[in-house]
């Protein structure tokens, strides 16, 4: 009986999350892992972790679907406001359709999905459905959540091309604190007839990073990548990965927050090695089409044309961090996720 009275006094200590400390006798909080889970919202599916906002997948901005908003490890926003929601710290209000994270190209059978179109059709990107939606088990102690959607690239009433996407929100650790991502993996599909995803800068795989991070607030914004390139000389180059990072907030009361944003392209992956439309003003993007408008060099790239009923699949990861993170571990981030496989 003594026996039993025992295990179950451990059983609520362990349940709890407190434990005895035998040297002094006082209590300490034992870890926990994080838990995250996905809920439906009339605008989406919301994300969260530990029952707080980690990101917003929107079905339709007006213009496509976009992830937004984006909560780091601190709780700080990791992409800008505006024009989703209300202009926040040393945001512009310019380029309306860089839209938190999103994807898009400025030129599919010569219609521009990148930008609002000045002549022609209308463009947008249009959510079809869920395929799939929940949290799951991939090896990690807090799990996982995949979001996965079917979409049709419409100019007016004409469908140019459909896509499938997934949608992978996880921790690359085990504390609500803990660097998160999100992985994004999307087959583009010729399924109504050939699709030519023209040479442009207009693209594709974007993100637009707060306005206190971008290199050209002068608040400690920078840009790097896995070649050493900085700030303006990254643009336009070809890498595995690219980091922002800089001030989360203007605040000096307190001390203002530090992170960063890492885009990482699979190897696996159509080109790989892409260029990067990554600017001081804070666009930030993968593009694997853009040629003519990038500094001379290799990759070369080019427009790609999909006979119909071709799939073109790319693959991404974002990493969401907080604090100064040093190129190494970003380069073991990189290792991770090039040993992961898409289904």
């Amino acid at each position: 009986m003594d026996f039993q009275r025992l295990l179950l006094g451990l059983t609520i200590s362990l349940v709890s999350g407190v434990v005895a400390n035998a040297e002094d006798g006082e209590p300490a909080t034992a870890f926990r892992t994080a838990a995250i889970s996905v809920e439906s919202n009339p605008a989406g599916k919301r994300v969260l972790v530990d029952d707080e906002l980690f990101a917003e997948y929107v079905i339709d901005t007006g213009r496509q679907p976009a992830v937004w908003p984006i909560h780091g490890p601190s709780g700080l926003a990791m992409t800008r406001s505006w024009p989703l929601g209300p202009r926040g710290s040393h945001e512009e209000i310019d380029h309306p359709h860089h839209e938190s994270l999103w994807f898009s190209h400025g030129g599919v059978n010569g219609h521009d999905f990148w930008a609002v179109a000045k002549k022609g059709p209308t463009t947008h990107i249009v959510h079809q459905e869920f395929l799939r939606c929940e949290a799951v088990d991939d090896g990690s102690p807090a799990g996982a959540v995949v979001i996965e959607t079917a979409n049709d690239w419409n100019a007016g009433d004409e469908t140019i091309l459909t896509d499938k996407r997934r949608l992978t929100f996880g921790l690359l650790g085990d504390a609500a604190d803990s660097p998160r991502y999100i992985d994004f993996q999307i087959n583009l599909i010729a399924s109504e007839g050939a699709a030519t995803f023209a040479d442009t800068k207009e693209g594709t795989f974007g993100v637009r990073v707060p306005g206190v991070m971008k290199v050209d607030a002068k608040l400690g914004g920078k840009i790097r990548n896995s070649r050493g390139q900085l700030d303006e000389a990254a643009w336009g180059q070809a890498a595995e990965w690219v980091d922002y990072h800089g001030p989360l907030s203007a605040t000096t009361d307190p001390p203002k927050q530090t992170g960063g944003i890492v885009i990482m392209a699979h190897p696996d992956a159509f080109r790989p090695e892409c260029r990067w439309h990554v600017r001081t003003y804070g666009l930030f993007a993968a593009n694997p089409f853009g040629k003519k408008d990038f500094p001379a060099g290799t990759p070369a790239q080019g427009a790609v044309t999909l006979d119909e009923g071709e799939t073109l699949s790319l693959r991404y990861r974002v990493v969401f961090y907080t604090g100064d993170v040093g190129a190494e571990t970003i380069g073991d981030w990189f290792d991770t996720f090039a040993s992961t496989t898409g289904e």
